[in-house]
C-alpha cells in the first residue's frame, strides 16, 4: 500500500509541474544545422500579393554561397513561380527574381527579414527598413523552411515569427508588429495563410496556427538525407532581446474546425467526426471551454449514430491524451448543446484540441452521410465562432466486410521510400493510417524495407520479393503466389482465397515514369506539348502495364468468374480526368489521351474511383502529390477491376491521417475502393 501512495504522489506531482510548465511564458525559436534538416511548409503557388516575413540568426559569420529563408522545396521547379523567394546568397539577403539585396553581408545576430510583393513593385526589409525595392511582380511557391531541395541550401541558424500572408503588408504595419506576437487585432490578420511561433515545440510536425483542412500546410519535420539518422530540426529558447513576448490575458488567437473525410463501417465506435483547434495567446487569466454546441442536422440519420462523445486531446494532433469532458457520450440530436464540462480545461498558450466522435449503431445504412458543424463555443462564458475548413469530401457510411463475407475492401497506396519522411517513426503512421482503412487487401509500393514491420502490425499474410523490396501484398486472407513472369519490382501478382471460398486475382504494381519529360511534377509549368506526355507513356508505363497484364495476369485467370484487381502507382495520369472540360483544373490542358488508362478500359477494367465518382470537375482529387499544394488534381494512383461478379459501391482518395489534423505520411495520397462480390 505505501508503494501504491507513493507512485499516486509522483504522478500528481508530475501533473502539477507540467501544467505549471505550459504555463511559462516561454518563447521558443526552430534550430536548423545548417546540414540535413528538411522543413516542409507543402504550401503551393501563391500569387501576388504577398509578404513573408521572418526572425532568423546564422550560427556564425561563415555564409554558404546559398542558405535558403524560403525555399519551394521538392517538384517547386516551376516556370509559373519563383521557388527561392528569399535566401542568403553569400552572406547578403535577397531575391534573385526580383534583384533585390541586402547591402551589408549579415552578422550571426538576430534580424528581421520580410519580402513583399503589391502586384506592382517587390520590397526588401531588414530590421524593419525597406533594404531594395524593384519594380517586379510574380507568383511564389513557400514549400519550405531553411533549404530548397539540397543539403547545400540548409540554412544554419535559427528561424522565428515565420509569417506568411496573402497581401502585401505596408512597411508600416510590418514596423509595428515585428517585435511582437501576432494577434487578431493585426490590420492584414484575414489574409494570414502561414504562422508558425513554434512555441509549443516541434518534433515531427509543427502546427501552422491558421491551417485549415486537409490542406493545413503543418511543418513537416525530415531529413535531405531521408536515409540518415542525423538530427532534426528542434526547437529551443529564445534569446532574441528585440522580440517583446508580454505577459498579458489569454486571448483567442484562432479556431478551426477540421472535419473527417474517412469514411465509417456501421458498428464502429468512437469514429472521429471532427477536431476543434483552437489557439490562444497569453499567460494570465487562463481560459477555460464551458459551453460547446453541436450541429448535426446534415447527418443522414440520427439513428445511424447511437452517441456522441466529445474529448478534450492535447496539444497535438497526434495524441494519446483523450479526456472526455461531458459524461460518457450523448444520444445524438439535430441540435446538441454540451454546458459545464465534467473536467475543467485551462488553456496554457498555444494549441489545444477538442475532438468529437460518434459510435457508429450497427444497423447505420450504408452511403448515408455523417456531417456535424459547430455553430459556436464559449471560453469563460464568452461567444466564439470557429472557422470551417472548405473540403468537399463527406464521411459517409460504408459496408464492413466484417459484417459482409462478399466485401472487400482494397488499399493501394505508395508509402515514399519506406515510410520515412516524416520524423523519427513515420513507419508507425503508415500503419496506424492502414488499420484504420480496415482493408482487407493492401497492393503497396516504396514499401523498402518497411514491409516486414508493417506486415506484422497489421498480422496479415504478405509477399513481397524481398524484405527490401519496392511492392508489398498484404492481405487478411491466405495468399497463393503468382510466378512473376515480367519484373518484380514492376509486378506483385497473387492469387486471395476470401472466407466465401471465392478467389481474385490481385496485382500490386509499379510503372515507369516519363522522364523527357517528367511531366507529373511539372504540369503546371506554361508551354508544355501534351502529345510528348503521351508519346513517353507509350514507351513507359503503357509498355509496363501490357506486360503485366499479358505475362501476369491473363495466363492465370483459368476461370471465367474470377474477378482480377490492378491496383498500383501507374506514374501516368487518366484521360477520364484530362477532359475539355476539367482543363482549367490542369492549368489548362486538355483533352489528353494517356495510353496507359485507355489501355485499361480497352482490355475490359474499370477504374473504380472514376467510376464512383464520374463527374472530373466536380471530383477531381488527386493522388501525387499530396502534400505539396501545387499538384493536387494529379491521379496517378489507381485500383482498376475486371469481372462480371464484382462490382465498386465505394471509392475514395484518402489524403488525410487517421488522427484529424495530423501530417500526412507520405507524398502520395491513397486509393481505397469496397468490392461487392455478386453472387
Amino acid at each position: 500500500m505505501t508503494t501504491i501512495k507513493y507512485i499516486l504522489i509522483f504522478i500528481l506531482s508530475g501533473a502539477y509541474w507540467s501544467a505549471a510548465a505550459q504555463n511559462r511564458n516561454t518563447n521558443l525559436a526552430l534550430k536548423l544545422d545548417g546540414k540535413d534538416n528538411n522543413v516542409r511548409i507543402g504550401m503551393g503557388i501563391v500569387k501576388a500579393p504577398w509578404t513573408l516575413e521572418a526572425w532568423i540568426k546564422g550560427d556564425d559569420t561563415t555564409w554558404k554561397n546559398m542558405e535558403v529563408i524560403f525555399g519551394g522545396g521538392e517538384y517547386s521547379h516551376l516556370n509559373i513561380a519563383d521557388d527561392l523567394p528569399l535566401v542568403i546568397q553569400n552572406g547578403r539577403l535577397g531575391n534573385s527574381h526580383a534583384r533585390v539585396w541586402s547591402k551589408q553581408v549579415l552578422d550571426d545576430q538576430w534580424h528581421y527579414v520580410a519580402l513583399s510583393c503589391d502586384g506592382n513593385n517587390t520590397r526588401l526589409y531588414l530590421d524593419g527598413k525597406l533594404e531594395d525595392s524593384k519594380k517586379a511582380s510574380f507568383s511564389i511557391v513557400p514549400g519550405a523552411l531553411g533549404v530548397h531541395e539540397s543539403s547545400a541550401t540548409v540554412f544554419g541558424g535559427w528561424l522565428d515569427e515565420v509569417r506568411i500572408w496573402h497581401s502585401a503588408i505596408p512597411r508600416n504595419v510590418l514596423q509595428k508588429w515585428m517585435s511582437q506576437p501576432l494577434s487578431p487585432a493585426h490590420p492584414h490578420f484575414k489574409t494570414l495563410i502561414g504562422y508558425y511561433n513554434f512555441d509549443d515545440g516541434m518534433e515531427d510536425v509543427g502546427i501552422n496556427w491558421v491551417g485549415k483542412g486537409d490542406q493545413a500546410y503543418h511543418l513537416r519535420n525530415g531529413r535531405v538525407d531521408y536515409k540518415g539518422r542525423a538530427p532534426l530540426a528542434y526547437t529551443v529558447l529564445n534569446d532574441n532581446p528585440k522580440f517583446s513576448h508580454a505577459v498579458q490575458p489569454q486571448k483567442l488567437f484562432s479556431a478551426v474546425v477540421v472535419n473527417n473525410e474517412w469514411d465509417s463501417d456501421a458498428g464502429t465506435l468512437d469514429e472521429q467526426v471532427l477536431k476543434l483547434r483552437i489557439a490562444v495567446t497569453g499567460t494570465t487569466h487562463p481560459l477555460r471551454l464551458t459551453q460547446l454546441q453541436l450541429d448535426l442536422s446534415k447527418v443522414s440519420r440520427l439513428a445511424d449514430i447511437s452517441s456522441i462523445h466529445v474529448y478534450y486531446t492535447g496539444k497535438t494532433a497526434r495524441s494519446n491524451i483523450r479526456q472526455e469532458l461531458f459524461g460518457n457520450g450523448q444520444k445524438p440530436e439535430k441540435t446538441m448543446l454540451f454546458s459545464h464540462p465534467s473536467q475543467q480545461i485551462s488553456f496554457s498558450p498555444g494549441i489545444h484540441y477538442f475532438l468529437v466522435t460518434a459510435d457508429i449503431s450497427k444497423t447505420a445504412v450504408a452511403g448515408d452521410t455523417v456531417r456535424i458543424s459547430v455553430p459556436f463555443f464559449r471560453l469563460n462564458g464568452q461567444v466564439c465562432a470557429p472557422e470551417t475548413s472548405k473540403d468537399k469530401i463527406v464521411q459517409t457510411i460504408t459496408h464492413s466486410s466484417n459484417s459482409d463475407p462478399n466485401v472487400v475492401k482494397v488499399l493501394q497506396w505508395n508509402i515514399w521510400h519506406g515510410g520515412v519522411h516524416l520524423g523519427n517513426d513515420g513507419v508507425s503512421r503508415i500503419i496506424d493510417l492502414v488499420k484504420t482503412t480496415h482493408a482487407d487487401i493492401v497492393t503497396m509500393q516504396e514499401s523498402y524495407g518497411s514491409q516486414r514491420r508493417i506486415a506484422d502490425s497489421l498480422r496479415y499474410f504478405m509477399q513481397t520479393a524481398s524484405p527490401t523490396d519496392n511492392l508489398a501484398l498484404y492481405s487478411r486472407y491466405p495468399i497463393t503466389a503468382i510466378p512473376v513472369s515480367y519484373k518484380n519490382f514492376n509486378s506483385n501478382p497473387a492469387k486471395i482465397t476470401l472466407p466465401n471460398g471465392k478467389s481474385i486475382l490481385v496485382n500490386g504494381c509499379w510503372l515507369r515514369y516519363a522522364s523527357h519529360p517528367e511531366y507529373t511534377s511539372v504540369y503546371p509549368d506554361t508551354g508544355s506539348v501534351p502529345h510528348l506526355w503521351v508519346d513517353e507513356d507509350n514507351k513507359l508505363s503503357l509498355v509496363d502495364m501490357q506486360r503485366i497484364i499479358e505475362k501476369d495476369t491473363k495466363p492465370y485467370v483459368k476461370e471465367e468468374n474470377m474477378p482480377v484487381i490492378i491496383g498500383g502507382d501507374f506514374n501516368s495520369f487518366s484521360h477520364l480526368d484530362w477532359t475539355k472540360a476539367a482543363a482549367p483544373l490542369h492549368f489548362g490542358y486538355g483533352p489528353v489521351a494517356f495510353p496507359t488508362s485507355r489501355y485499361l478500359l480497352n482490355e475490359g477494367y474499370k477504374d473504380s474511383f472514376r467510376e464512383v465518382n464520374p463527374n472530373e470537375v466536380a471530383r477531381p482529387e488527386g493522388t501525387w502529390a499530396a502534400i505539396y499544394g501545387q499538384l493536387q488534381t494529379a491521379r496517378i494512383d489507381f485500383l482498376y477491376y475486371k469481372g462480371y461478379n464484382i462490382k465498386a459501391i465505394s471509392s475514395k482518395i484518402v489524403k488525410t491521417a487517421p488522427e484529424i489534423d495530423d501530417a500526412w505520411a507520405s507524398d502520395h495520397a491513397a486509393v481505397l475502393t469496397t468490392f461487392q462480390l455478386i453472387k
